[in-house]
């Protein structure tokens, strides 16, 4: 038996989303994201696979019930990697945006369920594909339909990133905007060069590029909060600084956890590392969309926003003291207080990011020695 040229880059193809996959999930930061990509990485090979089978048509002794079959889980697992891709991309995002989602989440179920409507038919009309007696596969003129539920998800978690070009590192935001041209290539393609499985080659070189990507990334994220760490946060204030977005100014909090060393002292470092993921929690609920949380290091946290003016970077101020406050308001194993200075940086007075941070520091700890002053009074009282 000669097998198609192609059929061997299909091998080659698995093998290689395999073990992504199975990197990714055991030695990449255990976070959502993570876990997303990696179900995507699975689904892109097991398409592979399911496209192998069914393209076995060509061979009289290959059983066509299973080429149909694996026809069918195919065009299954198309919109399940563009609702993956939509997931994906929220896991990212929501880290440090709120938004309201309910009618997104519904607008991709019903543009998903087009796509399974379509193939749910297909028995009684052969409007997606169809095999013949003799085994030979034709495609219906539906056909485009689950493909096309699938860019249309992607289309809308694009629509999301763009959304905060300015909050992901570079290599990340390419590959994540360039994540559908090539499946997209690949099915042009496929529309002229029949035979060849060109979009799920396409979606597994989309994969690969992304991987390479996160791996990337990864050594500009914390790995106990998942916030950035200090290495990324620098490039960020040092891209916003030199190239500020117009009508707008750049500003930053510092936020730093009170009588942190008591709370690793008396209760130990789990509970500590505790406090450091519930303080990341806190501040990822309080910002903005575009602006950027960052783990400064030890028990100091610092946002990067970009304002009209001090009362809009006060607001983010409140919105921080509000969640805090509902925060104490539960039952928790601690209390949680929070020092915090802020300052719109005028990039005439300062000249480099460190100027700004010591600004910035100064300014944390006079409040942190305000309030201790007056948590002292409290307590005398």
């Amino acid at each position: 038996m000669v097998l198609p040229a192609w059929m061997p880059v299909i091998f080659y193809a698995v093998v290689i989303m395999v073990f992504i996959g199975v990197f990714s999930w055991t030695h990449l930061e255990a976070n959502t994201e993570r876990k997303y990509f990696s179900v995507l990485v699975f689904l892109t090979a097991f398409m592979l696979v399911n496209d192998f089978v069914s393209r076995m048509y060509i061979y009289d002794w290959f059983p066509l019930w299973l080429v149909v079959a694996t026809t069918y889980v195919n065009f299954l697992v198309l919109p399940a990697i563009g609702i993956g891709w939509y997931w994906f991309v929220r896991s990212v995002l929501t880290a440090e945006e709120r938004y309201t989602a309910q009618t997104v989440n519904t607008i991709i179920l019903v543009i998903a369920c087009i796509g399974f409507a379509a193939l749910l038919i297909n028995p009684f009309t052969g409007a997606v594909f169809v095999f013949d007696e003799t085994g030979t596969y034709y495609r219906g003129p539906l056909f485009f339909f689950p493909a096309g539920s699938t860019f249309l998800c992607i289309v809308i978690a694009e629509a999301f990133i763009i959304r905060r070009v300015r909050n992901l590192g570079r290599s990340v935001l390419i590959s994540m905007l360039l994540f559908p041209v090539p499946p997209l290539v690949g099915g042009i393609v496929a529309m002229f060069v029949y035979g060849v499985p060109w979009m799920p080659l396409g979606i597994a070189l989309s994969m690969v590029i992304l991987y390479a990507a996160l791996q990337d990334s990864s050594m500009g994220t914390d790995f106990l909060t998942g916030l950035h760490n200090r290495r990324k946060l620098d490039e960020f204030m040092e891209e916003r600084m030199t190239h500020p977005q117009p009508g707008r100014k750049v500003a930053a909090i510092m936020v730093d956890i009170d009588d942190f060393k008591v709370i690793n002292d008396s209760q130990g470092h789990a509970v500590g590392d505790l406090v450091l993921a519930q303080t990341a929690h806190l501040l990822r609920r309080s910002v903005r969309v575009g602006d950027i949380v960052a783990r400064f290091g030890g028990d100091e946290f610092v946002i990067l926003l970009d304002v009209k003016d001090e009362s809009e970077l006060g607001e983010v101020v409140a919105r921080i003291e509000k969640e805090l406050e509902a925060f104490n308001a539960q039952d928790h194993a601690f209390t949680l207080y929070l020092s915090m200075g802020q300052c719109v940086c005028d990039t005439t007075e300062y000249t480099d990011v460190g100027e700004f941070m010591e600004r910035l520091d100064k300014l944390m700890y006079a409040n942190k020695l305000q309030n201790k002053l007056e948590r002292a009074k409290q307590l005398a009282s």
